[in-house]
């Protein structure tokens, strides 16, 4: 398994539809009511398109990125236009260490129920973090989405807070697509994507 560090570009991936999935087992108890279980910790992301609505420049390059992943073997950077940003989102406090951190993207609804996603894939150059509202430097792991202050440590008692745009990690969910389409307007032939985990 490799990475491809490089996204499809925005107008391929403008085509695709999807976003968060969970897993959930309801179990119906006596008298109508119900049990929940959250069967995973976080969502998996998956995306979906109808390759035959797509451009030929778009196929192509759908094509050329299935091939050089070799199918469902390597994984590669996709742009989630439905959220993709982060803004503000906190680091934390310093404790007067350089540990590297991790920029986090919080989903607060009710200001009790966040829901903490680890950002592995940053867009480096979007990464902006403050030291009490003042810009800091640190230097972006864009594979792992860990910071590092460049000079010096994590200052005891101020408060870090960071901004960037983001990456899913995502791979083909087939090993086969078939590309070549005799009859564009009446093939139906869809393209899934799905979130990328390693442990």
């Amino acid at each position: 398994m490799t990475f491809i560090n490089k996204r499809l570009s925005k107008k391929v991936a403008l085509g695709f539809t999807g976003g968060p999935m969970w897993d959930t087992t309801v179990v119906p108890n006596a008298g109508g009511y119900e049990a929940r279980i959250a069967n995973w910790s976080m969502p998996l992301y998956k995306y979906t398109a109808d390759y035959s609505v797509l451009d030929p420049a778009s196929q192509n390059e759908i094509a050329m990125c299935f091939n050089a992943a070799r199918g469902q073997r390597d994984s590669f950077r996709f742009k989630d236009w439905g959220d993709y940003i982060a803004d503000g989102e906190s680091l934390g406090s310093g404790d007067g260490t350089n540990t590297p951190r991790q920029l986090r993207k919080y989903y607060d609804f009710d200001g009790d129920s966040a829901f903490g996603r680890n950002i592995l894939l940053p867009v480096a150059s979007t990464v902006v973090v403050t030291d009490n509202g003042v810009p800091f430097a640190v230097t972006v792991n864009d594979q792992t989405g860990m910071v590092v202050p460049v000079t010096g440590n994590w200052v005891s008692g101020h408060v870090y807070k960071a901004s960037f745009e983001f990456d899913v990690r995502v791979r083909f969910a087939s090993d086969h697509y078939p590309f070549t389409l005799a009859l564009k307007k009446l093939a139906q032939v869809s393209i899934d994507l799905v979130e990328a985990r390693t442990p």
